[in-house]
């Protein structure tokens, strides 16, 4: 069933949900920021309209984002494995954890740009996967 949309204030909203597909363990933390511009994307959380800490107690994982403006955004995950924090690199800077973007662009030679991992959120289109990627084993 779908849910209609809210207004609040004068800017129509709804609720969108990300299916975090692909993880390879139920360890540690997803580290997640929803951008509305590339500004700051993907890694400045303080530039992120949406950013979160999510305990990963499912597979797929499914979160939720109430009450967000209809637009045009882009996602970053991190499966922060050991929960420090950060993401953890091997020696030429490929990451040990996985990672992921909304519209699964293809990762070569680092993160994608917003404009690659854009995806439009619209009371026709309230839901998007992500596929995690693990880089090395």
């Amino acid at each position: 069933m779908s849910e209609p949309a809210s207004i609040l204030g004068s800017v129509r909203v709804g609720t969108l949900t990300l299916e975090l597909v692909g993880l390879r363990n139920l360890r540690g933390v997803v580290n997640l920021g929803l951008f509305d511009s590339p500004e700051g994307f993907p890694n400045v959380a303080a530039q992120a309209v949406r950013s979160g800490c999510f305990e990963v107690s499912a597979s797929p994982l499914i979160l939720t984002f109430p009450d967000l403006p209809f637009g045009r955004y882009a996602a970053t995950v991190h499966h922060d494995e050991n929960q420090d924090g950060i993401l953890n690199v091997n020696s030429l800077g490929i990451p040990k954890e996985g990672i992921g973007f909304s519209s699964d662009p293809k990762i070569w030679l680092g993160a994608p740009p917003f404009h690659k991992a854009a995806f439009d959120f619209t009371p026709e289109s309230r839901s998007l996967t992500i596929t995690m990627k693990y880089l090395l084993p």
